[in-house]
């Protein structure tokens, strides 16, 4: 999806200069809006930064974390603290949104210094890289606590403590603590994450944890592509009522695994 709302593939940075590039030169009616992004990927730089030309009609649809029955879906893990101090996926999610749309009001206190240039047109040759500098410290600054990234970072879509290493029980002693506590405040029954690749769609945590990126990027490990499938199945009885169960199965090249076969211990052993 480019930045005019059109979907076309976009294989790299050259190319989505180009191809998204081109559209907003058409519509601002000038290519003179690059400057203001000083050489650094302008195209992609002005699509997905906050209050940029992708975030309202897509980033700010995209979610840290969902629940869909009893599963919840999240990039990277949520840990119980997570959900405390952010007033749960909600929050976490209204507070990702208000981000990149620049209508948060809370937070960093620093004045917005988002502003657009798209003509091209400055007083003196530094102002550019001035503005930008300014524009990029606001937007790490005032991001939320639980989205910063950095060495070892802890929040949803950094955290591996559910996840590494690939292939085994994560390596953390109270992985399972956590993950069983998280899973209750959510009334849920699972989590599935990715961000750590894994050589196969696996299961760690008793069955709590389904870690589902397989790399299958060529710019990866050119993994073999897998799907996680949760499929819900009702049975009526006369005597009983109905009750229903969620099946689980990994889709594969080579057919549909059941999830008993995918669950992790020591070493893996499904490959």
């Amino acid at each position: 999806l480019n930045a005019m709302g059109l979907f076309q593939y976009a294989l790299g940075d050259h190319e989505f200069e180009r191809t998204v590039g081109k559209a907003v030169d058409e519509q601002l009616q000038t290519p003179e809006w690059r400057r203001q992004y000083v050489q650094n990927q302008p195209a992609r730089w002005a699509s997905f930064e906050p209050g940029g030309l992708l975030a309202a009609s897509l980033m700010a649809n995209m979610k840290v974390a969902v629940k869909v029955g009893r599963t919840v879906l999240v990039h990277a893990g949520l840990t119980p603290a997570h959900i405390l101090e952010n007033g749960g996926i909600e929050g976490m999610n209204n507070a990702f949104r208000e981000w990149i749309l620049l209508t948060s009001t809370s937070g960093w206190g620093g004045e917005n210094p988002v502003t657009y240039n798209n003509r091209g047109r400055y007083a003196m040759p530094e102002q550019s890289r001035i503005d930008a500098e300014k524009r990029q410290t606001y937007y790490i600054n005032s991001v939320p606590k639980f989205l910063a990234a950095g060495q070892g970072g802890t929040g949803p879509i950094w955290m591996r403590d559910y996840s590494s290493p690939s292939d085994q029980p994560p390596r953390n002693p109270q992985a399972q603590a956590m993950i069983d506590e998280a899973l209750d405040m959510l009334n849920a029954e699972r989590m599935v994450m990715g961000h750590t690749i894994q050589r196969g769609i696996n299961c760690a945590l008793n069955g709590k944890a389904w870690r589902v990126d397989v790399g299958a990027s060529r710019g990866c490990i050119a993994g073999s592509p897998e799907v996680l499938e949760i499929a819900r199945a009702c049975v009526s009885s006369q005597y009983y009522g109905s009750s229903c169960e969620e099946q689980i199965s990994v889709l594969t090249k080579n057919g549909r695994v059941p999830a008993s076969e995918r669950q992790v211990t020591a070493m893996v052993n499904f490959l």
